[in-house]
């Protein structure tokens, strides 16, 4: 008899573990969610405004369009200089030189710069606003991030640039993993 109502303690946990993790599994499915539609909002969204810089974070290899933007917003005066982040930001240093921008309107340091690296570096120069300009799928991430560090921070995607479900995804995710765990 002890070992049937054993069984039936154990078998009721079982259920409610189940019930539990399918309930986790809910809210993080409309977690990601939620911020899947709220990235593909931004991304829609163009606040070119005037700021003390322009922010241009750049994957592994900066697409042609992402320069060009940058080097247009640049030139129509929205920022006295161009603060480079992210893994690609040395060739997209020398993208921005090759196509005929002074270097002196490039913030640049030694290393891999991250975007808290970044944002740092320009709060501590003085500058309260900037523009950043971004992969669509980047734009939310890197506004809340400039935001959380007291930074007015505005957003200008690459117009030309295409925003697919598995970017979205992994930018939703990549925005969890900020909120919650401060991890960037």
């Amino acid at each position: 008899m002890n070992a049937l109502l054993r069984h039936r303690v154990w078998r009721a946990a079982g259920a409610q573990l189940a019930r539990l993790a399918l309930l986790l599994l809910i809210v993080a499915a409309c977690g990601v969610g939620t911020s899947a539609a709220a990235i593909a909002i931004q991304a829609q969204r163009d606040d070119m405004r005037s700021a003390d810089l322009l922010l241009v974070i750049a994957p592994d290899i900066p697409p042609t369009s992402l320069i060009e933007h940058g080097i247009d917003l640049y030139r129509r005066g929205y920022g006295g200089h161009i603060v480079l982040s992210g893994p690609g930001r040395g060739r997209a240093y020398a993208a921005l030189v090759g196509r005929g921008l002074p270097a002196e309107a490039l913030i640049s340091g030694a290393g891999d710069r991250s975007l808290g690296d970044a944002l740092a570096t320009s709060w501590q120069g003085g500058a309260r606003s900037l523009l950043v300009v971004s992969a669509p799928a980047d734009q939310l991430l890197s506004l809340k991030i400039a935001r959380d560090q007291g930074m007015h921070a505005y957003g200008s995607p690459v117009p030309a640039a295409p925003l697919g479900l598995l970017d979205t995804l992994r930018a939703a995710l990549g925005y969890w993993r900020y909120a919650l765990l401060g991890d960037a």
